[in-house]
């Protein structure tokens, strides 16, 4: 699947557990632009119910490593994946961004909370902890993820709105972009639609010493 809107109608067949993020429209944008990682090392950092893990499968990935600090993700994604694909060279794991470093892998895949600070009181209480994290201008968790993590590149969404060139990098590129219906807390920032990219950023990785396989 090449376009978004399939991969978001498929992420909403996805059975969900529990305070576990649903596949949201800026997730399939993610997944879409994954369709060239064959007989890649992916991580799918912060896996959710497991949406990116299969679309990096499904392109043919060698291994998949996919984590997040819930533990109620975890479980949901290693169940979804199961249940969507059978056996696959996949391992989930119940870590943080911080501990990024202790992965080794060719391209990580995230889509980070980013919604800017100012803009979560007009998020849905119940929802307001998955978004929280992006800082002022809603890209602290991308440079968090890219202190810590070993992969040379990775793949990130990004509402275009945001500074995306402020983030460190060796070099950028746009992968994909599209217009996507944006929630209520985006649209003083953005109006009620507004273009959304993934980017793919290089950076100069660390020693993969001591690191997982």
């Amino acid at each position: 699947m090449r376009d978004w809107r399939s991969w978001f109608e498929f992420g909403r067949t996805l059975p969900l557990a529990p305070g576990v993020h649903a596949p949201s429209r800026f997730s399939a944008l993610l997944a879409a632009a994954l369709q060239d990682c064959g007989d890649r090392t992916v991580i799918d950092a912060g896996c959710g119910a497991g949406l990116i893990t299969i679309a990096a499968l499904r392109a043919g990935a060698r291994h998949v490593i996919a984590i997040d600090s819930d533990p109620a993700a975890v479980e949901l994604t290693r169940r979804n994946v199961a249940e969507t694909l059978g056996v696959q060279p996949v391992e989930v794991l119940r870590l943080d961004f911080r501990e990024l470093d202790e992965l080794d892998a060719d391209l990580l895949a995230v889509n980070p909370p980013q919604r800017p600070a100012s803009t979560l009181e007009a998020v849905e209480p119940d929802q307001r902890h998955l978004h929280v994290g992006g800082g002022a201008d809603g890209l602290d968790t991308l440079r968090l993820v890219l202190r810590h993590t070993r992969a040379a590149t990775v793949r990130t969404t990004a509402a275009d709105t945001l500074p995306i060139r402020s983030v460190p990098a060796v070099s950028r590129r746009r992968v994909l972009t599209a217009t996507l219906p944006m929630h209520r807390a985006w649209h003083p920032l953005t109006g009620p639609e507004a273009p959304v990219s993934v980017w793919e950023l290089r950076r100069t990785p660390v020693s993969t010493a001591g690191s997982r396989p």
